[in-house]
Order: structure tokens, then C-alpha cells, then sequence
């Protein structure tokens, strides 16, 4: 097994989570036992990185280790184990989150395309994963007049967490493949004219298929 594809294995375990905010100190690289210890990646700890109960960069560092990035000795961090796509666009960890809360375009344009980059490897059927996992916990959204980048940017790396548990956590890279190979093949193309279908309409108004259709994607393997 590999690390993004192989943080799969080893994943980053909350020793402690409480309601006051954790700290880097509280996160340590681990295997999960589901018959032996708590998920790190519970519903209940994902809703209080919703809530703004952890650090920033304590959230920026929970994902860099489920993409695959491990932190050496001498305090940098190794990309070798990274989804090759995503460590292709980004070699480092990148910010996630804005750590800096300076949301000038200068500094925060590279924060908001590392964390597009994310949103868009969630596959569809993933996409309401904050809502499917938290809304029993009592979790209802924000209101349009309460977001803000920071809590926006935590939700949707919350989403991507809950999607990583899901669908990515335990499994190498060739299982992952194998799996979108065949999630692409069982997939039937939009019956409507858009730019996501497989249709088009010729010179007389009649639906025609394109051949070289293909399901609108951008996966991290």
C-alpha cells in the first residue's frame, strides 16, 4: 500500500478532541481499529472542525496525511506517497484553509485554487457527504448571512475527509484504479444535451451520441 493512496493505511489519530481547540500535538500518525480505538475521522470530530474547534493548520495537516504527505524528522514533508494527480499540481502541502485570514488576492488566490483542486477530486455521489453524515448529528448548515471563507473552506475539507473515509481509506492505488475503471464503464451518460452529456444535436436538430464522450471527473489517482 501507498501513503495518499497509502495514508490509507496510516492515518492521522486524535488522541484527544475535546471542545477546547486541539493542537498539532494532539495528532500522531496511526492505524485504525475500529475494534480497538476511536475513528479520527468520526462524524463527532468532523463537526467540530466545522464548528472552529481545532487550529487551522491542525486541519490543513489532518488532509496533507490522508493525501498522502508524511511529515520527516527534520520537520518537511515528503510527497512520495502522495495521489500522483494531486502531487503532480501540488509537490507540498499546500494551505487550505487561509491560515493567514488575509483574503487579498495575492495571498489568498493560491488557498483558494489548492482548495478547488480538492472540492473537484470529490466524486458526484460524494458531493453531499457533509449533509449525510452530519446532519443527524444536528448539524443544519450555515445561514447565507453566517459564512465566511474560513468556515467554508472547513466544510469543504470536512467533505473531503468524509469522502476519504468512505471510499479511499485501506485501499492501494492499483484497487482504486481498478474501481474508477469500473465505476466509468457502469456509468450512463445524462439523457439531456449540456456540457456533461454525451449527446449533441447535428445540422437538422436530431440528438447524435459522441463517441468520445467521457463522465466529467478529476480523480486524484
Amino acid at each position: 500500500q501507498m501513503g495518499g493512496p497509502g495514508a490509507l493505511a496510516p492515518l492521522v489519530k486524535l488522541r484527544k478532541f475535546s471542545s477546547t481547540l486541539a493542537s498539532a500535538s494532539d495528532f500522531i500518525l496511526d492505524t485504525f481499529d475500529p475494534e480497538e480505538e476511536e475513528d479520527e475521522l468520526s462524524n463527532e470530530n468532523m463537526l467540530k472542525i466545522i464548528y472552529g474547534e481545532t487550529f487551522d493548520q491542525d486541519v490543513n495537516e489532518m488532509v496533507w496525511r490522508c493525501l498522502g504527505y508524511k511529515l520527516n524528522e527534520d520537520g518537511e514533508w515528503a510527497n512520495d506517497d502522495v495521489f500522483p494527480k494531486w502531487r503532480d499540481k501540488h509537490p507540498t502541502p499546500p494551505d487550505l484553509i487561509g491560515i493567514k485570514r488575509n483574503y487579498t488576492y495575492e495571498i489568498d488566490r493560491p488557498v483558494q485554487k489548492a482548495n478547488q483542486d480538492l472540492v473537484k477530486s470529490v466524486p458526484m455521489k460524494y458531493k453531499q457527504g457533509v449533509k449525510e453524515h452530519l446532519r443527524p448529528l444536528g448539524f443544519m448548515g450555515f445561514k447565507l448571512d453566517e459564512l465566511t471563507p474560513n468556515k467554508t473552506r472547513r466544510a469543504q475539507c470536512v467533505n473531503w475527509l468524509l469522502f476519504y473515509r468512505e471510499a479511499l481509506r485501506g485501499k492501494t492505488l492499483e484497487q482504486l484504479k481498478a474501481e474508477a475503471k469500473q465505476e466509468i464503464e457502469n456509468q450512463q451518460p445524462p439523457p439531456v444535451v449540456g456540457p456533461d452529456s454525451n449527446q449533441r444535436r447535428d445540422g437538422k436538430g436530431k440528438f447524435v451520441e459522441q463517441s468520445d464522450w467521457k463522465y466529467p471527473n478529476k480523480p486524484l489517482t
